[in-house]
């Protein structure tokens, strides 16, 4: 690239008292025989400039008849070039442009007359008549192409048909329902109905983060009568004012909540759920499984628009799970991006083995010292206790880290998560509370201290470095205790298209026993205490404890008998 050439065109300049643009001027002061016309020139500037890759410069020249220079080499390695270079057609119109499409992705979509995808938002432009506000917002936002889950996923929703979609971490999941939704609203003419769109998320974390994503792309959207098109985060004090009539549920046209808080406001008959017509399960899988399978089949009880259409969407996707969600779809389209059990094929997997517990303290301290820590990093651990347990450890060695779990109150939640965000930490320790859609730029490192009770947990832990394009590492502590846990692992690095170490081949295959043992959680032992103070010193710590509470107890008993001698 002449980058003088790039940063120069159109640039307005006298020679002999002429205004010429310098670009051109320089372009044919250099031209020789045998190389690029013109016309040829003018378009590789194009493809300079198009440093985002929006596939929307026009290759008008491609057609052209190309002069024998006698050089067949050069004209064939030129061909190739351009082969590789040529991307699918950012107006996808035909079955054989979609396949083409489909395979640079590697998506699978199923389903009968399942819709074309777009090939970009000026293909959105034409073939749905998308808000000219909304796309205002999209490219206000940065967003100016679609990820592959967008491309498939937004013509489906947008003929209103039942989905269930998977697709890898940071692969633009939340805008692959988000357009859709806000777009379908807008063109419901239906006035004062209530609530049109309900988007479901098993967190609060997870639902703040949609919220504010979906209120960023509402922005000066107004609906009949100027009113301005309303997204609600059904928080506590949102349902206090709904339960106390102080706000009627008929002024929101979006509302994004957990499970439990739904119900309980649905429940109290403070909020209507009938007009509901686009109902969306965010990490489907969660939604799906025995811990809140409950809770989902009220949601859907409550949802009883005859026209309603449902969505799922998850990075991973259990058969159980999926026959599941089927079993309340009506003629639902599948669409796979990559493989349903992989991790994100940006983010390098290690394991390592650390003998025992302690080794695990000493692999984070060696991480450090060879440079391979590098912020932001987020530890993952399987308890609150021992999360608090290793949070102490690491404060100890002058780490700027913090803590957040279960037990924190939602301000303490939000107030650390924007301190990581905004770079005041580098380290967060957590349980798997913050496993799942959360949505951090730029994590470098994530740890899993302990292995990961599923497959499925662990694709959702590592996927929150790697995301956006980007680049991230993941690793892996196991113990000897963890022979069992860790195939499961091995066999999603597989999947991802990570090298496997051959001892690692050798570990990966599982009986039909070990099979069980995972699946009912038998596979996991109790860990032993995070803790580098030597037992001796452990021992002391609790006699004097033991010393201390022997000797309150004496205290209490002599009260007590001299108390008695008092009344005698």
């Amino acid at each position: 690239m002449d980058i003088f050439r790039v940063l120069t065109r159109g640039a307005s300049v006298k020679k002999d008292g002429k205004q010429v643009d310098f670009s051109r001027v320089q372009s044919q002061r250099t031209a020789r025989p045998g190389q690029r016309g013109k016309d040829e020139d003018e378009e590789q500037l194009s493809r300079e400039l198009d440093f985002f890759r929006s596939r929307r410069i026009a290759t008008a020249h491609a057609d052209a008849p190309v002069e024998d220079t006698g050089d067949v080499h050069s004209k064939e390695t030129e061909q190739e070039e351009d082969e590789d270079d040529i991307a699918p057609p950012p107006r996808i119109t035909t079955a054989e442009e979609a396949s083409k499409l489909r395979r640079s992705y590697r998506g699978k979509v199923t389903g009968a007359d399942a819709p074309l995808p777009i090939g970009s938002f000026e293909d959105l432009v034409t073939r749905f008549k998308l808000d000219k506000r909304l796309l205002g917002n999209l490219i206000e936002n940065n967003f100016t192409e679609p990820t592959p889950i967008q491309c498939e996923a937004i013509p489906i929703s947008l003929q209103h048909r039942d989905m269930v979609a998977c697709a890898p971490t940071g692969s633009g999941k939340t805008l692959a329902f988000l357009i859709p939704l806000l777009q379908q609203v807008i063109s419901d003419k239906a006035v004062g109905t209530g609530v049109k769109g309900l988007i479901i998320s098993p967190t609060k974390e997870l639902a703040n983060q949609i919220f504010d994503e979906c209120s960023k792309l509402a922005q000066r959207i107004f609906l009949e009568k100027k009113r301005p098109l309303s997204v609600a985060l059904l928080s506590k004090s949102l349902a206090a004012k709904l339960k106390n009539q102080v706000v009627s549920d008929k002024k929101y046209d979006i509302i994004i909540s957990t499970p439990l808080r739904l119900i309980d406001i649905v429940k109290s008959e403070s909020l209507d759920l009938s007009a509901v017509k686009y109902l969306i399960f965010d990490e489907a899988d969660k939604l799906f499984d025995k811990t809140f399978v409950e809770q989902t089949d009220d949601i859907l009880s409550a949802c009883s628009h005859p026209n309603i259409s449902k969505a799922l969407f998850s990075a991973t996707l259990p058969s159980s799970v999926e026959e599941l969600a089927q079993s309340i779809m009506t003629d639902p389209v599948r669409v796979i991006i990559g493989h349903k059990e992989a991790a994100n094929t940006s983010i390098e997997q290690k394991l390592v083995f650390c003998g025992n517990e302690e080794g695990k303290l000493i692999a984070i301290r060696q991480l450090i010292q060879e440079g391979m820590f590098r912020p932001p990093v987020i530890i993952f651990l399987e308890s609150i206790t021992r999360a608090k347990a290793l949070f102490h450890e690491l404060l100890y060695d002058k780490l700027n880290v913090d803590v957040i779990h279960a037990e924190r109150t939602q301000v303490q939640r939000e107030k650390i998560i924007e301190r990581f965000k905004s770079g005041d930490l580098w380290c967060l320790i957590c349980t798997d509370v913050l496993a799942r859609g959360i949505d951090f730029k730029g994590i470098n490192l994530v740890i899993n201290y302990d292995v990961p009770r599923s497959a499925q947990a662990y694709v959702h832990r590592i996927g929150r470095t790697g995301r956006g394009g980007r680049k991230g590492t993941a690793v892996t502590f196991f113990t000897k205790q963890d022979a069992i846990a860790v195939k499961p692992i091995v066999n999603v690095m597989k999947q991802s298209g990570c090298e496997v170490a051959s001892w690692m081949e050798n570990i990966a295959k599982m009986t039909k026993r070990e099979k069980e043992m995972i699946k009912k959680g038998k596979a996991f032992v109790d860990r032993k205490q995070i803790s580098t103070v030597p037992r001796i010193l452990k021992q002391k710590k609790r006699q004097h404890k033991e010393m201390i509470e022997a000797s309150k107890k004496r205290k209490l008993a002599q009260q007590a008998g001299d108390a008695s001698e008092e009344h005698a």
